[in-house]
């Protein structure tokens, strides 16, 4: 018993300590011409904050990480061309910086010219925003003006998403269902080039996108001038008249637990479990005195105490309820000197939080 309290207040100081702060550029890079800045700001008056950041580039190849990025207090940092000053990487993508303390960002993304340009302002987006139904206004595809359509999926589940391109009368001109992978960049792509859309010579001067996806993504349009490349980025807002679409149907997924000195295997990956399914774990011990038991993501007990003899099989079912991390362990602090290597996690949907951290 005191294992498993040890175990139990461990895992509820893991789910206890501060939550993190995330804002994402959608879009970012250091491409052809084209330039993008950042700022950070600091809006304690009392203390200095660090941030982390991951760059996800928009071609799927590794996510790039930059640590130890301090802002003093009460001040904004420059950083100009963020993408080689931070991941040292000329590529396109998207950035989440995070921090244990509020903080705001903010970019410019803008082609260098004879003349210069103002580009684009991009607001710094808390995860928080993102939407499973949108709908991008004001949007231009003619001789003087395109628009191009950007995405990020800040989720751990690859969404799935409808895109419908409405012209200056409201007729529906095309549909397309693309996927977008978990935590991945969907690059800035013409609205009108055909890879989202054929406008078919429709009046696409005043023009409008909907989208409905079955995981809240964060979307965005930048209607560009051709002549100034002057960007104007327009976020999305609530589509309420878009259906919700079906959700997935519940299944019974079986699993396998095995007990070793000193491991606990579970085959195949509990990480595919979503909330409504039925689990069912088939639990045996190879070997030692070795007990199984599960914790949801608010430290209830999902699978209780469960002690097999050695050869044998207990069953043990569960309907999952709350999408977050959950821990799995061995209860029997008299089972030898490697008892405190028999603990892991899988997560229901989103982890739960770590409360410690031409555009």
């Amino acid at each position: 018993m005191r294992t498993r309290a040890v175990l139990f207040l461990g895992f509820l100081s893991f789910a206890s300590s501060a939550f993190a702060v995330d804002r994402w550029i959608l879009i970012s890079g250091t491409v052809s011409n084209f330039h993008t800045d950042a700022r950070i700001f600091n809006p304690a008056f009392d203390k200095d904050i660090q941030l982390t950041a991951t760059f996800y580039p928009t071609d799927g190849s590794a996510p790039l990480s930059a640590t130890d990025i301090n802002v003093s207090k009460r001040q904004m940092r420059i950083v100009d061309d963020v993408t080689t000053q931070l991941f040292n990487t000329t590529k396109l993508g998207a950035i989440r910086f995070s921090s244990a303390d509020d903080f705001e960002v903010s970019s410019r993304i803008y082609a260098q010219t004879a003349i210069g340009t103002l580009g684009q302002f991009g607001p710094g987006t808390p995860p928080s925003v993102a939407k499973t139904r949108g709908v991008l206004l004001q949007l231009k595809a003619s001789n003087s003006f395109h628009t191009n359509i950007g995405a990020v999926n800040p989720s751990s589940t690859t969404a799935n998403v409808t895109w419908t391109l409405y012209d200056k009368a409201s007729a529906v001109i095309s549909s397309k269902t693309t996927p977008l992978p978990p935590l991945s960049t969907l690059a800035p792509t013409n609205m009108a080039g055909g890879f989202f859309f054929d406008p078919k010579g429709s009046d696409m001067s005043d023009a409008w996108v909907s989208y409905s996806s079955d995981q809240p993504i964060l979307a965005y349009a930048s209607v560009i001038d051709n002549g100034t490349t002057d960007q104007t980025f327009i976020p999305a807002v609530e589509d309420v008249g878009v259906p919700t679409p079906a959700p997935p149907q519940n299944t019974t997924k079986d699993f396998n637990v095995t007990l070793r000195s000193f491991a606990i295997s579970i085959s195949p990956d509990p990480s595919t479990l979503k909330s409504g399914d039925t689990a069912v774990f088939h639990i045996h011990v190879i070997e030692g005195p070795h007990t199984f038991t599960i914790m949801g993501p608010n430290g209830e007990t999902i699978v209780p105490v469960t002690s097999p003899d050695p050869g044998k099989t207990i069953d043990r079912t569960f309907t999952v309820g709350a999408k977050g991390t959950y821990v799995y362990f061995c209860t029997n602090s008299f089972c030898g000197f490697g008892h405190s290597s028999m603990i892991g996690t899988f997560d229901v949907g989103e982890p739960t939080p770590d409360r410690g951290g031409g555009y």
